[in-house]
């Protein structure tokens, strides 16, 4: 019993060690937004992920990405079967994460955007899900080539989503939030 504990133990921090190596501060001047899928539903499909008409990438399956953009108001949405948005306010030199959580659709998997709150004791099991993937293997990352390529392809689909956000918005649906305190520390490895 007491070797099992030890080892779990031993596991606990040395998983807390090497999250810490994974996620690289913010720049000053920029916020980091950290978008994962951690979960294997709907595994083939590419879920498209955007910052209002900027395609920041896709991909499918339990992945994430890194995103640096500038501080300050943004719409980050998702597509997939539907579409989901998050109206975010970040602030320079910090780092927020958003789960994309995959879920049955009609004919394919839907998204729907989580934003992480680290203060709230009810995500921290999320933050550990999304630490254990971060370390599992690299960001997904995208030439701009790719991204610009990729935007022409999708313009129609950009614009009717941002149509579908207004329609939403205009409604007085509620969208979800990521606010400025919701940022993630990195705990100092240790």
């Amino acid at each position: 019993m007491k070797k099992s504990i030890i080892t779990a133990t031993i596991i606990f921090f040395g998983c807390l060690f090497c999250t810490a190596q994974v996620i690289a501060p913010a720049p000053p001047d920029k916020a980091v937004v950290y978008f994962a899928r951690v979960s294997s539903l709907g595994l083939a499909i590419n879920f498209s992920y955007f910052d209002s008409t900027t395609l920041i990438g896709k991909f499918n399956g339990p992945k994430y990405i890194r995103y640096e953009c500038a501080p300050g108001a943004h719409i980050f949405w998702a597509r997939s079967e539907n579409k989901d948005f998050v109206e975010a306010d970040l602030e320079a030199g910090k780092i927020y994460l958003i789960e994309a959580v995959p879920m049955m659709g009609a004919f394919k998997a839907s998204v729907w955007l989580e934003p992480i709150d680290p203060q709230n004791e009810k995500d921290q099991k999320r933050i550990s899900k999304i630490l254990k993937l971060m370390t599992k293997k690299p960001a997904e990352s995208f030439t701009a080539e790719e991204l610009e390529k990729d935007t022409k392809d999708l313009e129609e689909v950009i614009k009717k989503g941002l149509e579908k956000y207004a329609e939403e918005k205009t409604k007085g649906n509620i969208m979800q939030r990521l606010e400025r305190t919701m940022n993630y520390i990195p705990q100092p490895a240790g």
